[in-house]
């Protein structure tokens, strides 16, 4: 057996980020992006107003107010999206919406709350200077600056500046395709009446959540019987993709046949097993340039080895570099008596209470018992042959979900 880091390190080295692809705007959102974007335009392309109101010279309302209002002719009403040929003299004023390009002649604009409408004209009720509630062309971007940087995961705000620029494709880095293979006699389709024997194969449907949710593409290649002509077909299937996910079918048992038969397909096998609980029944296998993860067959181990393994492994296919949950130290709020020789990931509700941590483990940690899984936000890490732990004691926990703070 290897340590978890250890582990964690020989997976990394072989991981490389995809090609990049030229994807639609529509499809980038936390994609990391392949190129600089530089502006080839200002925004705001032109000077506008920042507000609903009447543009003006500012000079003109020099000592307005409520008590001493100063009365502006209207020229006309000036829309968002129209432009104004009419230019702004002494005394006069154009009613302008948000967005609407400033007209000749005027230098800033008066909030209509600070106006009163008369019937032959508006009075202004408060001083504005020169360049008030205008937004100047390039404000925000000029043509020729650096606006995203290559490496960037995009964010909406990423993608709107991209819309906003004109960009509507851009080199990412895409999704990686994810094949997924459950193998054992025992495993039926969820849908189906259970036979004697038999269980609902629910690690495929756990594992390409997760992949989903840290971006990948699930791909459901079904069920393998344990037999070897049939594990083979699903494996070689499995390699048009970028990477490859077995659940079971991994021990030390007769009909454990994955570790076999990925030999047999030109696998070289790089991690046998990883001193960590549950989950250490771990291969790692690379296939003709295909990493290949065959994880263990009970659904609490499946889901703790792809939090610990391949979700990294995803991240950096994606391009990412932020490749490790957060942790943080938590007080224990029960004992905790179990002991092993190995790091054990136990699984716990952590509460935020005013930036203190608290962990409660979820009950009997069996690697059959997903419910325990559904109760955690986190799992609680504890060195080998560390315990037990009393009630009160400091912990690391590795968030799985954030907790709200109370």
């Amino acid at each position: 057996m290897i340590s978890i880091e250890e582990a964690r390190s020989i997976i990394l080295a072989r991981i490389k980020p995809l090609k990049s692809r030229e994807l639609e705007l529509a499809h980038c959102r936390d994609r990391v992006l392949a190129e600089e974007i530089t502006a080839r335009e200002d925004i705001p392309p032109f000077t506008n107003s920042a507000m609903d109101g009447y543009a003006v010279r500012a000079g003109d309302t020099r000592g307005a107010s409520p008590k001493k209002p100063i009365k502006f002719t209207v020229l006309a009403d000036l829309p968002a999206g129209q432009v104004s040929r009419i230019e702004v003299g002494r005394n006069q004023a154009i009613r302008i919406m948000t967005g609407a390009p400033i007209p000749f002649g005027a230098d800033s604009v008066v909030m209509v709350e600070d106006t009163r409408e008369v019937e032959d004209g508006v009075e202004v009720l408060a001083e504005v200077s020169k360049g008030e509630n205008i937004r100047e062309a390039g404000e925000s971007v000029k043509r020729g600056d650096l606006v995203i940087k290559r490496g960037t995961v995009l964010r909406p705000p990423e993608i709107g500046m991209l819309a906003a620029l004109g960009y509507s494709r851009v080199q990412v880095i895409p999704s990686p395709r994810v094949g997924i293979i459950s193998s054992g006699d025992e495993l039926q389709e969820i849908e189906e009446v259970l036979s004697p024997g038999k269980i609902r194969d629910c690690n495929r449907y756990s594992l390409a959540a997760a992949v989903a949710q840290y971006g990948g593409i699930p791909i459901s290649l079904g069920i393998a019987p344990d037999r070897k002509d049939e594990l083979k077909k699903k494996l070689t299937a499995a390699l048009t993709t970028d990477l490859v996910l077995t659940s079971g079918g991994v021990s030390v048992g007769k009909y454990d046949l994955v570790r076999e038969t990925l030999r047999e397909i030109d696998g070289e096998l790089l991690i046998r097993q990883v001193a960590m609980k549950p989950g250490k029944p771990l291969t790692f296998t690379v296939v003709r340039g295909i990493p290949v993860f065959s994880l263990p067959g009970n659904p609490v181990s499946v889901l703790v080895s792809f939090l610990q393994f391949v979700r990294p492994a995803l991240l950096k296919m994606e391009g990412k570099t932020r490749l490790r949950k957060p942790e943080v130290e938590a007080i224990l709020e029960e004992d905790f008596r179990e002991r092993t020789d190995r790091t054990h990931m136990v699984r716990v509700a952590v509460t935020n209470d005013g930036g203190i941590y608290y962990a409660r483990p979820t009950g009997p940690q069996g690697s059959g018992i997903l419910r325990s899984l559904v109760l955690a936000n986190g799992l609680m890490v504890i060195p080998p042959n560390r315990g037990p732990l009393a009630n009160g004691e400091k912990v690391r926990v590795i968030l799985i979900d954030e907790p709200e703070v109370k």
